[in-house]
């Protein structure tokens, strides 16, 4: 049984059909990969799975539960957290204060204010901001505010978490480390989905590959069959390099 099937997934606004008839299952322990040229719909997608969305057709099934018009929260309970595209910590308050907010209102809330600290102290060290918990988020860097959000979904306590474009305006040694950090995530017993569009991360660390285009599934497979379908290439990069 797979930790999440998505089973025909639709999703319109307006006129403009943004996912269409999307399928895909994700195992537990996976790192899939989903990808795609820009507005193929990929966001969307986890919009749809996390309840920010609600889908016109179909189904998503998290631990053989439909989870379809289930509110934010209670999806957030059941085990599914994320990140954002474009991060959205709370900028006027510290980094351990906004962990604090995931590990007191996720999955399995920690019993006092006291614990939950502790336990946030510690996945602020865990992501590598031991050193940056009592700053305030506004004065950090891209990165160290990409993983204060992270570790905020962290706190949640997820079986799956979804990291939508997390390498994103990093350099290539930032990115290195993001690479170093999601392998150690998996480690702790955690399944990831992966929306990226750096290839060298896809390639290093993606179990399975799913490859969207104007909202449709058009690929899966092994990152590096992916990589040298010729369908694949021709939306990328156009019918010639195809």
């Amino acid at each position: 049984m797979p930790l999440l099937k998505v089973e025909g997934l639709s999703k319109s606004f307006g006129g403009l059909q943004a996912v269409s008839g999307v399928s895909f299952q994700v195992a537990e322990g996976e790192i899939l990969g989903l990808i795609g040229p820009n507005g193929s719909g990929k966001t969307t997608v986890l919009n749809l799975i996390t309840g920010f969305l609600q889908p016109n057709a179909g189904a998503i099934w998290f631990c053989d539960e439909n989870v379809v018009n289930l509110p934010r929260h209670q999806i957030c309970r059941r085990g599914i957290a994320r990140t954002f595209q474009l991060t959205k910590p709370f900028l006027n308050i510290t980094a351990l204060e906004n962990v604090l907010v995931g590990r007191m209102y996720g999955r399995q809330p920690a019993p006092s204010r006291k614990a939950a600290e502790e336990e946030s102290l510690a996945l602020l060290e865990r992501v590598g901001l031991g050193d940056k918990a009592h700053s305030l988020v506004k004065d950090l860097s891209l990165m160290q505010r990409k993983k204060v959000e992270l570790a905020r979904a962290l706190a949640a306590k997820p079986k799956l978490l979804l990291l939508d474009e997390i390498m994103a305006g990093l350099n290539p040694a930032e990115v290195d480390d993001a690479m170093h950090l999601i392998r150690e995530i998996r480690s702790w017993n955690i399944t990831l989905i992966v929306v990226e569009h750096i290839v060298k991360a896809i390639l290093g660390l993606c179990d399975r590959v799913v490859v969207l285009n104007m909202g449709e599934k058009i690929a899966e497979g092994a990152p590096q069959e992916i990589v040298h379908d010729p369908h694949v290439i021709e939306v990328y990069l156009g019918k010639v390099y195809a």
